[in-house]
């Protein structure tokens, strides 16, 4: 595992190219002190931060491209064709190159720019050809991450993407409170994460919009719509809070809050199930790419420290 270190005055990341560009560990400097914000999920003997020993997370954050989360049975319909991917019985989920080698074109001490073109590999779960760039850079007390897609076949590709970053739930001793401006959920009546129907306004125990405690017990695997504007985690007690900000494009967001030291705040540009969604007219955020087209966008946190 070869990781890369980039880092300002306020963060430090370290990235995984060779597996994703998956980030392995994040931290906020406060006063002399570092402190994980994501899940240390570098090689160790001892603790790490946001990890549990029975089922500890390979990776703090992933990339999900050319679709976000998953694709019911793996297939889906698109102008008139049928698509069949790979890993029907269980889904096909989180993208198709999570864990695939990416290119590094550019790095300093505070920025990595990676490539990535599906040609050059024989195992993409997915039937057009593509390319990404990921570029992540810290600058002060912000480090941001954008991602651009581009439809390299000669045919129009259906397309999203997203980031699934996962947070350490005790922050220099405090929990967080979340503020998530959303404006409803998909329904889930089987609990699979794939989307029964359209989006319906959000319950009360899933309604993030005023700031109020992630309670460790509540058991939360949801997708929600409408995201507008800027989410907030805040460790309280801990003098430590994120802002997570994303581009527009971004209309959804994925919670989810297992029995672990961890929790996620996914933004995406597309709902799960949303090839499917879309054929049913439900709105789900699928882009359509022609040929030579890109898909751009980018995810901010900022550290605000007291």
């Amino acid at each position: 595992m070869s990781l890369v270190l980039i880092e300002s005055d306020t963060w430090r990341l370290w990235s995984e190219p060779d597996n994703g560009v998956q980030w392995m560990a994040a931290e906020v400097r406060r006063g002399d002190s570092w402190h994980s914000v994501v899940p240390d999920c570098r090689a160790s003997d001892g603790p790490r931060a946001g990890q549990s020993t029975d089922a500890p997370l390979g990776a703090a954050n992933f990339h999900m491209l050319p679709y976000s989360n998953r694709i019911r049975d793996a297939r889906f319909e698109h102008q008139g064709r049928e698509i069949q991917l790979e890993n029907a019985a269980k889904h096909a989920i989180h993208g198709a190159v999570r864990n695939l080698p990416w290119t590094v074109v550019d790095s300093d001490a505070s920025s990595l720019v990676c490539t990535f073109q599906s040609h050059e590999h024989t195992d993409v779960n997915w039937p057009w050809a593509f390319s990404g760039t990921i570029e992540q850079r810290v600058n002060g007390d912000e480090l941001s991450s954008r991602i651009v897609l581009t439809n390299d076949s000669d045919t129009d590709m259906p397309a999203g993407f997203g980031w699934h970053p996962y947070f350490v739930r005790t922050v220099n001793g405090s929990q967080p409170t979340l503020t998530l401006p959303v404006s409803g959920v998909f329904p889930d009546e089987a609990g699979d994460c794939l989307p029964d129907d359209a989006a319906i306004a959000l319950p009360k125990d899933l309604d993030f919009r005023t700031a109020r405690k992630l309670d460790e017990n509540q058991r939360i695997d949801c997708c929600l719509s409408g995201l507008q504007g800027s989410c907030v985690l805040d460790w309280q007690d801990g003098g430590i809070k994120l802002i997570v900000q994303a581009s527009e494009l971004c209309e959804y967001l994925i919670l989810f809050n297992p029995d672990r030291p961890h929790f996620a705040v996914e933004p995406v540009t597309n709902a799960n199930d949303a090839f499917n969604l879309a054929s049913r007219s439900i709105a789900s955020g699928v882009k359509i790419l022609a040929p030579g087209e890109s898909l751009e966008a980018t995810m901010t946190l900022k550290a605000i420290i007291s």
